[in-house]
């Protein structure tokens, strides 16, 4: 599964993609699995979701492909090999969540930094190297209003949390990665590509969710 931005702009690209990959499925019925591998249960209720959301504050799901499949399933279609990762992580999805760059990309880097500035997101980036990647964030990008979970004794247990994350998922496949820093800024260094887009997917929604709560209950 892959994590991304609830958002109409993301879901027409992700459906974009799919219908490209699978001409046979009718709209409708697309547009309907979409909203179930989502988790909702109908594409009304995803758009009841999205209405309620403040446009500056939109979900965070993860896409399972398996639910997908099964919708389409239930429609007639023969069972497909559906795959939304790569769309998911493309560099073209408009509300992107992290990026990944090559090493040494300053423009590349400098870019992402002030979008994640213009939309209020912690600063997540991928930076691929010869053979592993480095996985780095830093939240001096969101508005000082909205950080009061990444400092003090929330932001201790944050990364705690965080570094809890981490061991998990990098328990899949051993290597030599580490952990450096806090929930405010910090990396993973010498980690496999394999893991570094899981990791990332989760990070994010570990320093995003409790930002959108604040306004949310305000």
């Amino acid at each position: 599964m892959a994590t991304f931005l609830l958002t109409t702009a993301n879901i027409d690209f992700l459906k974009a993609a799919l219908r490209k990959s699978f001409p046979q499925i009718k709209s409708a019925h697309l547009t309907e699995a979409l909203a179930f591998g989502a988790g909702y249960n109908t594409h009304a209720a995803m758009l009841a979701s999205l209405r309620a959301c403040p446009s500056q504050w939109p979900i965070v799901v993860e896409i399972d492909d398996e639910r997908i499949a099964n919708r389409l399933c239930a429609f007639g279609y023969e069972r497909l090999a559906v795959s939304t990762a790569d769309v998911i992580h493309s560099p073209t999805l408009p509300e992107r969540i992290w990026v990944a760059f090559e090493s040494g990309d300053i423009d590349a880097n400098n870019r992402w930094f002030r979008e994640c500035q213009q939309r209020n997101i912690p600063n997540l980036r991928i930076e691929r190297r010869k053979k592993f990647v480095e996985l780095s964030w830093d939240c001096i990008s969101i508005d000082t209003r909205n950080d009061a979970h990444v400092r003090d004794e929330a932001g201790d247990a944050l990364m705690r949390e965080m570094f809890s994350t981490y061991q998990r998922i990098a328990r899949c496949i051993p290597g030599k990665s580490e952990f450096c820093g806090s929930s405010f800024v910090g990396s993973v260094v010498r980690l496999w590509p394999e893991l570094a887009y899981e990791l990332a997917d989760e990070f994010f929604a570990m320093l995003y969710d409790p930002m959108r709560a604040q306004p949310m209950a305000a």
